[in-house]
């Protein structure tokens, strides 16, 4: 009886534990909401991380100082480490990683921006210089060269040998649940060596390697056996619309306003870019509005037409200009009214506009720069075009200066100088193609930014341009059943919104913007009381910045058959260009938007609708500002943002004619926290093993020889019961 008694204890003890927790989770501790550092490519290298297919491994070491970093490099003894680095200390450190990586197995990087960070940005200090047009003077290889990113690292462009992910400020409490055991394991850091360490596993393996063209040549002769790629073109879309409506026989000369939508980062998944693009996207977005509203689209008397224009892909050697300078050197941008060069009168581009807006946080001024490459053809209209917007904007206390020169800051109009420098060439050497390409008139060209020489945006193009970089508030005030928002003058007057804050400036620089453009349209100034409503733009910013769930989206979203909700994502709506394979959101959202605050709301059903066909229009079925769907008719329309190196056959990718970026898949990416045993630790857990099966073997020895006393015996057994009333048949050992 005491035998069976032992027995039962013992699988009551082994139940116990089989029901707890996996040995797995006992072990791994994962750190939740991390974002990897990827892989990108073009013609000449890969750049930017990746883990071994197995991921890496290496001992927690927190670097606070630029000591502890010199010290993983040169005295470190315990074999790979993890350096757990915040945002603050960063730029300092990851030079000396990246010159000694030998005991470097990755970097954790975490945000506390009570730390201080004076800069942070993962781009060029010359943003796309081997994509500059004529006159262009930046390098970052020349240490006297004047810069625009002064605090840029290029890390995005260089092929970094370990994995590093970031953790956003919302997430410290990781960085904390790794400290805890950095403190009970690896303090002593003259004897790590064979003791039980923290440590932290990074998985971000990459599929794609060596360059854009390698990688290319790969998934191409891989889709012949299987689906699998291993890298995909970067590209999307861009958005374009007029005023008026276009076509081959109603076509204008043109004034073509610009601005880009994406950003980027080291990290996946994260692109704010508050001031490096959003700032500049939002203004155009209400700049449009206003001026559809100042003119309408019945008064279509003009000879001259607006054509507002949101490039994609431009952080990227200028993805979407490119593809849309190289559509129209041959005549086939836009489709349904193709222009020529000779058919824009002036190009005026919203660049970086974003940037100052934190350092004039408490005073209405907000000083900006016309950079414009003047010449005599085009000296009078830039000079009309700087003079009346300065009116404006010194209305609203603001100020424009212009300055000529050929060295133009970061901007889309490189694009466009070079295919003409490239027709001129060609001109010059009578090696004309048979498209008529008329240079009489030279397009007068403008970028308008909010900084010098040096960019004012320190975060330009990282994870940290967010929100805060352009001190945004937002307002949650209602908008009217009907997509009525509330006037900048009442919001200032009854005490809501600040002259200063970012909200109210950016309706007022797209109220001096639209109102200039009215002068070159109309002929004469505006005269009238029409202003762009912060309110608009504090959604914009909102749904741009900090939720897609706005109702701002949720108004300009595609209207489901059948009626039906579909949830936005509470999450900043992506900025970055992503890859053609799969379409983004901001593109999407910043084309929508144009079409309900420019387009008219017809008020015909869903089916009529998209039966409607008049070839100058568009036609969306949108929710609306009820959401019970609404047909609108625009001249908003989408075009390919990617680069003519993937449309061109036989292109050569180290040519470095057009952007060649490419963006390698993955499959999963993760980090998690344990403690890996010392040499006596796994020497332990071996004598530990032998020992635990020696004793099992000496228990099933056990069990057997005393079965008959431990185990009751069973009768012995039929096929079939002869019990009738049980009925059941029995299982016989065999």
């Amino acid at each position: 009886m005491l035998c069976r008694y032992i027995f039962l204890l013992i699988c009551a003890v082994f139940i116990k534990l089989t029901c707890g927790e996996r040995l797995h989770e006992q072990i791994y501790s994962s750190i939740e909401g991390g974002a990897a550092c990827f892989r990108r490519l073009n013609g000449s290298h890969q750049a930017g991380c990746s883990s071994a297919n197995n991921g890496a491994v290496g001992v927690v070491h927190f670097v606070r100082e630029l000591s502890d970093a010199n010290w993983l490099v040169k005295n470190a003894t315990a074999g790979s480490y993890m350096a757990i680095v915040n945002t603050a200390l960063f730029r300092e450190v990851i030079d000396t990683f990246l010159k000694q990586p030998e005991n470097i197995a990755g970097v954790l990087l975490y945000h506390n921006s009570s730390l201080g960070i004076p800069a942070f940005s993962q781009d060029s200090r010359c943003p796309n210089e081997y994509f500059s047009g004529p006159g262009s003077t930046c390098s970052s290889l020349e240490p006297s060269s004047s810069v625009w990113n002064e605090g840029g690292t290029n890390l995005m462009r260089r092929d970094i040998p370990f994995p590093i992910f970031f953790i956003p400020e919302s997430r410290l409490e990781e960085i904390n649940k790794i400290e805890q055991c950095f403190q009970s394991f690896n303090l002593d850091m003259d004897n790590q060596n064979g003791r039980p360490l923290c440590s932290v596993q990074m998985h971000s393996f990459m599929f794609a390697a060596v360059d854009s063209t390698v990688c290319m040549r790969r998934s191409a002769s891989s889709a012949l056996i299987t689906s699998a790629k291993v890298c995909d073109p970067l590209g999307d879309r861009n958005v374009y619309y007029s005023l008026f409506p276009q076509s081959k026989e109603t076509k204008k000369r043109v004034v073509m306003v610009t601005a880009r939508i994406d950003s980027a980062s080291l990290f996946d998944g994260i692109s704010p870019g508050a001031a490096s693009s959003a700032v500049g996207m939002v203004t155009l977005i209400t700049a449009a509005s206003i001026l559809a509203q100042m003119i309408p689209v019945e008064t279509n008397t003009y000879d001259k037409n607006v054509l507002w224009t949101l490039f994609n892909g431009e952080t990227f050697d200028y993805i979407g200009s490119q593809k849309v300078a190289y559509d129209m050197r041959y005549g086939e941008w836009p489709p349904l009214a193709p222009l020529k060069y000779s058919d824009v009168e002036m190009y005026l581009e919203l660049g970086q506009i974003g940037g100052s807006l934190l350092l004039h946080k408490e005073d209405e001024d907000w000083p900006f720069k016309m950079f414009a490459p003047v010449t005599a053809n085009n000296l009078v209209v830039v000079s009309e075009t700087v003079e009346e917007m300065s009116r404006h904007l010194a209305t609203f206390n603001m100020s424009l200066q212009l300055t000529s020169t050929q060295n133009l800051p970061p901007s889309s109009l490189h694009s466009f100088r070079r295919i003409l420098q490239d027709i001129q060439e060609e001109k010059n050497g009578k090696n004309l193609s048979s498209v008529d390409i008329d240079l009489n008139g030279a397009m007068s060209q403008m970028v308008m930014v909010d900084h010098n020489d040096h960019f004012t945006n320190v975060y330009y193009n990282s994870a940290l341009d967010d929100y805060n970089n352009i001190g945004f508030n937002y307002h949650n005030l209602s908008i009217g059943n009907d997509g009525t928002f509330i006037t900048t003058n009442d919001l200032i007057a009854n005490g809501t919104m600040k002259r200063f804050e970012a909200q109210v400036k950016i309706a007022l620089l797209a109220t001096a913007v639209a109102r200039t453009l009215y002068r070159r349209i109309v002929g004469e100034s505006y005269t009238g009381n029409l202003t762009a409503s912060a309110h608009l733009v504090d959604e914009m910013l909102y749904c741009f910045m900090k939720s897609q769930a706005c109702r701002l989206l949720l108004a300009a979203d595609y209207a489901k058959s059948g009626g039906g909700e579909e949830n936005l994502p509470e999450k900043p709506a992506p900025l970055y260009v992503g890859v053609t394979a799969w379409p983004g959101t901001a593109s999407v959202f910043a084309g929508h938007l144009l079409a309900l605050l420019t387009g008219t709301h017809l008020a015909v059903n869903r089916t009529q609708c998209e039966a409607m066909d008049k070839i100058e229009y568009s036609y969306y079925w949108l929710k609306g500002w009820n959401h019970s769907g609404v047909c609108i008719q625009t001249t908003m329309n989408f075009s390919q943002a990617i680069s003519p190196a993937f449309t061109i056959s036989d292109y050569d990718f180290a040519s470095g004619e057009f952007s060649t970026w490419t963006e390698s898949v993955w499959r999963e990416m993760w980090v998690r926290v344990f403690v890996a045993a010392g040499g006596g630790g796994a020497r332990a857990a071996g004598v530990t093993g032998a020992v635990a099966t020696a004793c099992v073997a000496a228990l099933t020895y056990w069990l057997r020889s005393r079965a008959r006393h431990i185990f009751i015996e069973a009768p012995a057994a039929s096929l079939v019961s002869t019990d009738a009333a049980a009925g059941i048949m029995r299982t016989v050992n065999c």
